[in-house]
């Protein structure tokens, strides 16, 4: 006789305790202010100190240029404006204290350096204004010896909140919904956001930030699993996953995404595949069926939209709820240079290589990256970037 499958209720009593121990998944980006306060970021931002200026006109052109065409299904909870439709709508409290009920982008970045400020927003009906905030970084790809100079154009959209995956399974839709809401995992969802990489101010690689880590495609003369083909006006174009606002690139037709918190050896699989599913994973869902229009605005890499170092959500007692910190605190400190972030998201090989790539990426510590393990993921990137790039590796 087979087996009997394993009852709800017993699937449920699992989820629970799983989804407190390690479904803090799947809604957005290390969301625990404490995270901003790993020693790797302040030597990485004191080596690499933000702006307070604005991108300069030329830059800014550069930016709108390349801006992505987004896609939504209808009656999709659209992105909104961080100061207009976010931050003036809500509290800022330091140490629980109350600051002020009038939250403005001025007095929000006086405390953007203080991990105690938590600012909480009032969830109330308004009329929204769809923006993508966008900013440039130049860097190089290092590469035995010669280097690959780049230009990364960076494009954050914001939503008020951010929920659980949209394809999960009935019981773990049940059991979250008892420790949590679905819809409505933590405050605001900023980390929603893509890259296009440029060499000589034409698209290279296209990055797109996806739950705990990033996905990058080469960009190709026609499409593959791991190359894309751009339009002849050279914007990408990315759909936004129901719930959890996650970007996906562009179909007209629902699409369904392996989603998981953290690319690990055990879940690889599961993300180049659909194979495997771990039991704490699930499916972005997305529809492209409605083009969105939206302002293009430009922030002070300084601001605290990118380095606020407390909560910019209320905190919840549920471990992984809490409001997240500046859109900068978005990967592990040793991936926050940008070519490192591009070439650990390139995983075109077969399953099997890719889990001896990632197991030999991570270090003993919880933070750590082996630089040896980089390495691999930065030979398939050169070994794969078109014959016209490769000349300008100098």
């Amino acid at each position: 006789m087979k087996r009997s499958s394993m009852s709800l209720t017993k699937k449920i009593t699992i989820g629970i305790g799983l989804a407190l121990a390690i479904f803090t998944i799947m809604s957005c980006s290390n969301n625990d202010s404490r995270f901003s306060e790993l020693p790797g970021f302040k030597t990485y931002f004191d080596k690499n100190k933000p702006s307070n200026e604005l991108p300069s006109k030329s830059d800014q052109l550069l930016l709108t240029q390349f801006k992505p065409r987004v896609y939504m299904a209808k009656g999709q909870t659209k992105f909104i404006d961080f100061y207009a439709d976010y931050i003036a709508h809500g509290s800022l409290y330091v140490d629980n204290k109350l600051v002020s009920n009038n939250v403005s982008q001025t007095l929000l970045n006086e405390y953007k350096d203080n991990n105690q400020a938590e600012f909480r927003h009032s969830a109330i009906k308004q009329t929204t204004s769809p923006t993508i905030y966008a900013r440039i970084d130049r860097s190089e790809l290092i590469y035995k010896d010669k280097r690959l100079p780049l230009t990364f154009l960076s494009y954050n959209l914001v939503f008020a909140n951010s929920g659980l995956l949209k394809g999960l399974a009935g019981w773990q839709r049940v059991a979250m919904g008892i420790v949590g809401d679905n819809e409505d995992w933590h405050q605001l969802d900023h980390y929603v956001g893509l890259t296009v990489v440029l060499s000589e101010e034409k698209p290279i690689a296209i990055m797109l930030q996806q739950h705990n880590y990033q996905t990058t495609w080469l960009v190709a003369d026609k499409n593959s699993e791991h190359s894309l083909r751009l339009p002849a006006d050279q914007r990408v174009e990315v759909d936004v996953a129901m719930q959890s606002n996650e970007l996906y690139l562009h179909s007209s037709q629902i699409k369904k995404h392996p989603g998981l918190s953290f690319v690990k050896e055990d879940s690889i699989e599961f993300l180049k595949t659909g194979e495997n599913k771990p039991m704490m994973a699930g499916w972005d869902i997305t529809h492209g069926e409605i083009e969105q229009q939206y302002a293009l605005k430009f922030l002070p890499s300084a601001d605290a939209f990118y380095t606020f170092k407390g909560k910019l959500g209320e905190g919840r007692k549920l471990p992984g709820r809490d409001g997240p910190p500046g859109a900068n605190y978005v990967t592990l400190p040793p991936l926050m240079p940008l070519p490192n972030r591009m070439v650990s998201g390139y995983r075109p090989r077969q399953v099997h290589i890719e889990k001896k790539k990632i197991k030999a990426l991570f270090g003993d510590g919880a933070f750590s990256i082996k630089p040896q393990g980089l390495m691999a993921y930065t030979d398939d990137f050169i070994g794969d970037l078109s014959i016209e790039t490769k000349p300008f590796l100098k």
